[in-house]
């Protein structure tokens, strides 16, 4: 599998695949151990009982070297052809004369001669028990003493079949063994990948659901305590951190920053959704425009920030004067917007004149302790289904505010 392929796996999958090639390495590496152990364990043996078989043959040797009686020597090899694995034998007096030996029926001559020629360096009359092992074959060389004093050599050649029978067995068992495991280690590295993945998962479903649906005041809950409960602490940590985000530029978009109240677009855009609804609907729409009286006299004699706390203060009675479904907004300067939803003439009259009067009657304090006396004017006019786009019933008022402005201010006047 090229790395191109592998990323565009799920992380589920890669995690299976993971953990399978590491356990699968992790069996194999144990397996090559436990063969090499058994090739280790099963050479030993193999050496050991040819030792044996060796042992027990010089002792029944002794007397024949002693006497040099090459027909007892052969009679005491005669039995080993009941060991089908040992291939050859012979015995060697302390001259290094052949004296008996025994040949296997499918040893062939040439081979066992060849064999005693390649041992004959190792009979020394100095020597040990020798023994060595070869790819097919191995070998003892055991030494025959009487008194003290060397009088023979006894070599046992047998191959290795035995051995290779019981390894190739062996591997057949670890092969069973080794898939089953291997099966059972990818069933548990799948169960192990569904509690890593399963978090992740639900975590990523989440964040497309929400990046759909741009719904960021949802909140993923979780139990868990470890980094998983950290990673879903922290995106609901970020989810806050963009709805206060969005909540705060909303604002901004929307909100006069002074006032509080809503600004020129957003009152336009509300002035448009209600108009196109009172068209559908047949219903009435209330406009309200009204202006500071010589807001500018305020501004030049005690100072813009008076001004500004003029501008605040008048923000919050027409909060208290206008319905709840009602908007109010700062339209620009000194002016002010009330769009009155569903409202006829009088209601919006009757509303316009209540700010009116709520503005005359109220003292404006100023930081410096000096309070003023305010009066604004304000223009009415009330749409009714077909008469005009959204700016139309402003510019209806705007003329209405006009005429208030000519009468004397702090009046209203309606269009």
């Amino acid at each position: 599998m090229t790395a191109p392929s592998f990323d565009k796996l799920s992380i589920r999958y890669k995690l299976v695949v993971l953990l399978g090639l590491s356990l699968g390495l992790g069996l194999f590496v144990s397996s090559l151990v436990a063969l090499y152990s058994t090739f280790a364990a099963e050479r030993q043996s193999s050496l050991r009982a040819l030792h044996q078989i060796a042992a027990i043959t010089s002792e029944n040797m002794r007397a024949a070297l002693a006497f040099h009686d090459a027909q007892s020597a052969g009679k005491m090899l005669a039995p080993l052809h009941t060991n089908p694995h040992i291939r050859y034998a012979f015995v060697e007096d302390e001259h290094g004369q052949l004296l008996g030996q025994y040949l296997a029926p499918a040893m062939p001559v040439p081979d066992a001669t060849a064999w005693r020629a390649r041992l004959q360096p190792h009979l020394g009359p100095q020597d040990g028990v020798r023994d060595g092992m070869e790819r097919a074959h191995h070998h003892v060389l055991y030494p025959i003493d009487l008194d003290g004093k060397r009088i023979g050599t006894l070599a046992l050649l047998a191959d290795n079949e035995a051995m290779y029978a019981k390894m190739r067995q062996f591997v057949l068992l670890q092969g069973y063994a080794s898939v089953l495991i291997l099966a059972s280690l990818l069933l548990l590295s799948w169960r192990l990948q569904l509690i890593f993945t399963r978090p992740i998962l639900q975590l990523l479903a989440s964040m497309r659901r929400i990046g759909r649906s741009k719904d960021y005041t949802a909140v993923l809950a979780t139990q868990r305590t470890d980094e998983f409960g950290e990673l879903y602490r922290g995106f609901n940590a970020m989810l806050q951190e963009i709805r206060q985000r969005d909540e705060q530029l909303s604002r901004l978009a929307t909100t006069d920053t002074l006032t509080g109240l809503a600004n020129r677009g957003h009152a336009l855009e509300a002035l448009q959704a209600m108009a196109t609804r009172t068209q559908r609907r047949r219903e009435p729409l209330g406009v309200i425009l009204l202006d500071v009286d010589h807001f500018k006299q305020i501004n030049d004699s005690h100072g813009h920030s008076a001004g500004d706390q003029v501008l605040r203060d008048i923000a919050r009675i027409l909060q208290t004067c206008i319905r709840a479904y009602d908007l109010a907004a700062r339209y620009g300067g000194e002016e002010f917007l009330l769009l009155c939803d569903g409202a006829d003439l009088a209601t919006t009259a009757a509303m316009a004149e209540r700010v009116r009067a709520s503005i005359a009657s109220h003292r404006f304090r100023l930081a410096d302790g000096r309070a003023l006396q305010v009066t604004v004017s304000l223009g009415v006019h009330v749409g009714n289904a077909g008469t005009g786009s959204a700016m139309q019933l402003i510019e209806a008022a705007d003329h209405a505010l006009y005429r208030a402005k000519q009468a004397g201010r702090n009046c209203m006047e309606s269009a």
